[in-house]
């Protein structure tokens, strides 16, 4: 099949269903149902123009296997559809899944006297299914619906090198966090006090970045979308800007996870801002109106999430107003060892990709200043898209610099 272009369609589809399900299921009708019917169309013009990618290539068969085995393997091993324990923040996740097939939609506790306001557009597609066939069977859904999202991030990486795929791909698997760095520092007294073994800790400032698998493992829900938005932002580097279809990509993340989209917002907006004379011209005048509806039919989602109270003065902060006078030191330790360190690598490398992985190191340690959340699930979760993407162009200046042939593709 035509990687590319497959790839394409899949992904948009695949991030666009929780949120035209949410449309329909959520709102008024007559609200939602105007939102869809905009959505699908500008989907289905914007798909129908997609631009054929300069290295666009078949997907051997042996590819398309072994992806599909490492992504069933990933969601087993990790317990994803309860079939192998899982991290405990899935007593809370497997709940939303009990809710959202028990409750009708949408999900209402009059004991509360609130709504569920929640990035449920992981969840809501498998819960619907069992809604239906009966919540025993959710568990296959959500290990299936899963599987198949990680299979198209595993598909996408495969197609950014064709001399080590399985080189390129366990390279981005088993990338790794500032750990090391902690893991030598936290030997001396001086550190001890706000180092954890994978993390920083300035009393209630926590700085973490996780890598792919325990990303994964701890928040498959961000963790997904994260993933393909970062694809598509490398896939658009190497081919004609889709700004179109970039926006629809982004807007799609917003209901599987607010934070993921916010950290892939400077990728996007690179684009955007690279072909801004275009944008404005009186020739794309048509396709801005488009972009600019396709924005107000995401509107309802927009506002279900500014309805939350999670924000408040007890759980954000600047880094500096944590009381500790040595935070400077651990900042740079933080930024130095998750992100900066791979930008000196990519720059003497000479990876083409100069301005993406700029973006992935600036971008990064700028939120690093801001806490929002009692664990900072705002610093975790926006910075996850970089340290995603010098991942995976950590692995191809590697693999294009060994000569190890690829056993597959």
């Amino acid at each position: 099949m035509k990687t590319i272009q497959t790839l394409k369609i899949s992904t948009i589809l695949y991030l666009l269903i929780p949120s035209v399900l949410f449309l329909l299921t959520w709102i008024h009708l007559w609200i939602g149902i105007p939102c869809v019917l905009f959505i699908v169309f500008y989907t289905w013009k914007t798909l129908q123009k997609t631009t054929v990618s300069t290295h666009e290539t078949f997907i051997s068969l042996s590819t398309f296997s072994f992806c599909l085995g490492i992504s069933i393997a990933l969601n087993y091993v990790l317990g994803i559809g309860e079939f192998r324990p899982q991290t405990y923040d899935f007593q809370a996740n497997n709940f939303k899944y009990y809710d959202l097939i028990t409750h009708k939609l949408p999900v209402y506790y009059a004991e509360q006297n609130t709504y569920l306001c929640y990035y449920t557009g992981y969840y809501l597609p498998s819960a619907l299914l069992a809604k239906v066939l009966g919540i025993e069977t959710c568990r296959y859904f959500s290990f299936i619906w899963s599987v198949f999202g990680m299979w198209l991030v595993f598909l996408w990486i495969s197609t950014f090198t064709r001399k080590n795929i399985i080189g390129l791909l366990m390279i981005v698997l088993l990338f790794a966090n500032a750990w090391f760095a902690i893991k030598l520092l936290i030997n001396f007294a001086y550190f001890q006090e706000h180092l954890q073994p994978y993390y920083i800790q300035l009393n209630q400032f926590k700085l973490i970045t996780s890598p792919l698998i325990k990303n994964y493992a701890w928040a498959t829900q961000h963790t997904i979308p994260a993933c393909l938005g970062v694809c598509v932002s490398i896939d658009n580097f190497r081919t004609k800007t889709d700004l179109k279809y970039l926006l629809l990509m982004l807007l799609s993340t917003m209901f599987w996870s607010p934070l993921t989209a916010v950290g892939l917002f400077p990728f996007v907006a690179f684009y955007f801002l690279k072909d801004l004379k275009n944008v404005l011209s009186i020739n794309s005048i048509g396709n801005l109106m488009l972009m600019m509806f396709l924005i107000l039919s995401f509107t309802p989602l927009l506002l279900y999430f500014v309805s939350t109270e999670g924000i408040h003065i007890n759980n954000t902060e600047f880094i500096w107003q944590t009381g500790v006078k040595s935070w400077w030191i651990f900042y740079l330790i933080y930024t130095i060892s998750n992100f900066i360190i791979w930008g000196f690598f990519l720059n003497h490398s000479k990876n083409q990709y100069k301005i993406l992985w700029k973006i992935a190191v600036i971008f990064p340690c700028i939120i690093a200043i801001y806490r929002i959340g009692i664990y900072n699930d705002f610093n975790i979760r926006v910075s996850f898209p970089s340290f995603f993407i010098l991942s995976i162009l950590v692995g191809i200046s590697v693999v294009e610099k060994l000569k190890i042939k690829s056993l597959i593709g």
